[in-house]
């Protein structure tokens, strides 16, 4: 397979030569469970560390992507967990992080986890990689950990899952396909950046918790009707803020709600980390995968921030990560 790829001038992303982006080229023949064809099969990397190292793949929510730690003028996604002496050390390890399809422009719009997790495989096969240390997934990058867990089960040594299970919650799906639903009207409308915006605006409600909400905002009202209230200032700038293009986040989303793996095809032994306050992958879905895994544990916490704990509760999740990995 190797063979059939190629890589562009890798372009570094700090000073030293250990940090650094690629742009991998798919196969030709590479094609999507959906039987679309990528009209841009690439794939970019981030690589972050010295790769004669362990290597750990690190992906997060649909936001997130191969920035992982912080470098230069670059502010990573997960900079708390991913750096020097962190709970994904790079002092031990060298971590990929990678951008989910689609790329910019991408036609293809019916996208799976496995389909990424399929891409990834390949761009290892570049970087002569044959097998990860491990796999640490968080939100949408837990999902895609799990499907490279059971597409791969050769290629992982573990897997860490936090805040994801195997498939989605009916509930969940419910909150996402309202999202879906005002971009596809806002583009019907030519009132792109403001679907977007308000979809983003939704998801935010649903990412966090009431607790947090009614500890953070003020409930009083503005002076006339339609005045927003502190929470609604604050969901506006987070909307007004999300760059995403509409018909990444139509299929990010979709393929959020397609994802589902077979527990019973892990192999690897694995972690999975669940908010206990998280109301868009319950606790006790992700405590049942656990249980189906043959080699799975679960660690349960409590957390004021919901699905966002895997962002916001280093403190908590870092050393029960860094155990696992490392143990």
């Amino acid at each position: 397979m190797t063979a059939a790829l190629r890589i562009p001038n890798r372009r570094q992303a700090d000073e030293t030569d250990d940090v650094y982006d690629i742009d991998v080229s798919l196969p030709a023949g590479f094609a999507l469970r959906s039987g679309e064809t990528l009209s841009r099969p690439e794939l970019s990397l981030r690589v972050h560390g010295d790769i004669a190292r362990p290597v750990i793949a690190v992906a997060g929510g649909v936001s997130a992507g191969r920035v992982v730690a912080d470098f230069d003028r670059e502010r990573g996604w997960w900079r708390d967990i991913v750096h020097a002496g962190g709970a994904v050390d790079l002092e031990k390890f060298c971590v990929v992080g990678f951008d989910f399809l689609p790329g910019a422009g991408e036609m293809a719009r019916t996208i799976s986890t496995r389909d990424q997790a399929r891409s990834l495989a390949c761009a290892l096969d570049v970087l002569d990689i044959g097998a990860l240390k491990a796999f640490v997934g968080a939100s949408y990058g837990g999902m895609v950990a799990l499907a490279f867990a059971e597409e791969f089960p050769d290629r992982i040594e573990k897997l860490c899952v936090v805040s994801a299970a195997d498939r989605a919650h009916p509930a969940a799906t419910a909150l996402r396909g309202i999202q879906r639903r005002i971009i596809n009207f806002s583009v019907r409308h030519d009132a792109v950046k403001e679907g977007v915006s308000l979809a983003r605006q939704l998801a935010m409600t649903t990412y966090r918790t009431a607790e947090e909400f009614a500890v953070r905002f003020d409930a009083s009202p503005g002076a006339a009707a339609g005045d927003p209230y502190d929470v609604c200032s604050y969901l506006i700038a987070r909307g007004d803020a999300y760059p995403m293009a509409a018909e990444r986040y139509v299929t990010l989303s979709d393929s959020v709600d397609r994802h589902y793996v077979d527990a019973a095809k892990i192999a690897a032994p694995a972690l999975f980390v669940a908010s206990l306050s998280d109301r868009l992958v319950p606790a006790a879905d992700i405590a049942r995968l656990a249980r189906n895994v043959a080699s799975g544990r679960c660690f349960e916490f409590q957390s004021l921030y919901g699905h966002d704990a895997f962002l916001k509760e280093s403190a908590i999740i870092g050393g029960v990560i860094k155990a696992f990995i490392e143990e």
